[in-house]
């Protein structure tokens, strides 16, 4: 949709690395008048002396121009109608609580990737905001990095985004204003849809598990995807991928296996999807193929991916009565090599606010949102 059919104008982007820049560049090529947001000083000062953003990406190679690239978080969201945080699970209480003090009723909070629950709406509500309502995709929009301090690199738009909305019953409406600036969302219920697709954490922690002596070895250098997912690898995240289907059909949930989601976001081929097998899905990834492991293990694979992936799946197979051993045990093998605990420190429904409650309760908060 053009621009000029949309509701959305102006976006306020927080975050400024791979994601971010990417998700700058791109809409600011697409017409949008863009307001780029960060934290830190580094990653917003070379791209203010150029006034935006390089990009090499399917769409083209060029500059982007950007209307704001700033440290000030009302100058950035002032008149915007839309409002997408682009960061790493664990820096969502950060930026959410950053634009919580600015959020307006007629703008639209849009998490991209999101997938992590209930974490928005309790951050929300302690900034003042009693009935929050937002919307997430599972996935980022892009397959990119940052590669530069002034250039990002996108290999690969996605296809298709898992879309929800909190409370589920705002769902529609939000996914009305964001189909308009990412035509690729996929109409799906709540926020809960949205956890179970997020690729990231089903594969990358058993991939760079069964890869930590060639990581610490090298400094990760083999291709992390390519080289690095075997036939073992695969049929150890192929059993992570069941565990997570379990629970999320237990939840009356709308999922989809691994390689299914990954054909449909246009990361591999249809023979891959047909054989229903993680590594042919990897092995038949062109975009992925020249995406190199992390130089060490001190690394969002396992630094956000087991706490705020995983660790979800298991806290939601408690709630819905579904054992996880497979995630049980990555979480806590992740623990002991990263000398972290990372249930202690991870994303649990206790953390959210939501301890003790009852499948029943959840599922209507989803849906319904808070009735105080």
């Amino acid at each position: 949709m053009a621009v000029t059919e949309s509701p959305v104008k102006r976006i306020a982007i927080f975050g400024a690395g791979g994601g971010g820049t990417s998700a700058a560049a791109h809409l600011a090529t697409q017409g949008f008048e863009i307001r780029l947001y960060s934290q830190d000083p580094e990653a917003l000062a070379p791209l203010q002396e150029i006034g935006g953003i390089n990009y090499t990406a399917p769409f083209g190679d060029g500059f982007a121009p950007l209307h704001l690239i700033t440290d000030d978080a009302e100058a950035a969201m002032d008149g915007a109608e839309l409002v997408m945080i682009v960061s790493p699970a664990h820096l969502h209480e950060k930026w959410v609580g950053a634009a919580a003090r600015h959020l307006t009723d007629d703008q639209v909070l849009f998490i991209s990737p999101g997938h992590t629950l209930l974490l928005i709406p309790h951050v929300l509500r302690e900034h003042g905001i009693r009935h929050p309502v937002f919307c997430e995709t599972a996935t980022l929009p892009y397959l990119c990095r940052r590669i530069e301090p002034t250039k990002c690199k996108i290999s690969r738009v996605s296809d298709f985004m898992v879309f929800g909305g909190f409370p589920g019953k705002e769902t529609e409406r939000l996914y009305d204003v964001v189909k308009t600036v990412y035509p690729s969302v996929q109409l799906f219920s709540n926020v809960l849809e949205t956890v179970f697709p997020y690729g990231n954490a089903i594969h990358h922690p058993p991939a760079v598990l069964c890869n930590v002596g060639r990581i610490e070895a090298t400094g990760g250098d083999f291709r992390h995807y390519y080289d690095g997912i075997t036939p073992s690898v695969g049929r150890l995240i192929d059993q992570v991928d069941k565990e997570r289907v379990a629970v999320a059909e237990a939840l009356g949930a709308k999922t989809m296996p691994f390689v299914e989601l990954f054909w449909r976001m246009g990361y591999t081929t249809d023979a891959a999807r047909d054989s229903g097998i993680a590594y042919e899905a990897f092995h038949q990834s062109e975009p992925d193929k020249w995406i190199m492991a992390p130089t060490s293990l001190d690394h969002r694979y396992l630094l956000e991916d087991v706490p705020y992936g995983h660790l979800i799946y298991q806290e939601l197979g408690r709630v819905a009565g579904v054992p996880t051993p497979t995630i049980d045990h990555i979480i806590h093998l992740a623990s002991v090599i990263m000398q972290r605990d990372f249930r202690a420190e991870g994303l649990t429904l206790a953390r959210m606010g939501f301890g003790d409650i009852t499948k029943e309760s959840f599922l209507n908060l989803l849906e319904n949102g808070f009735d105080d």
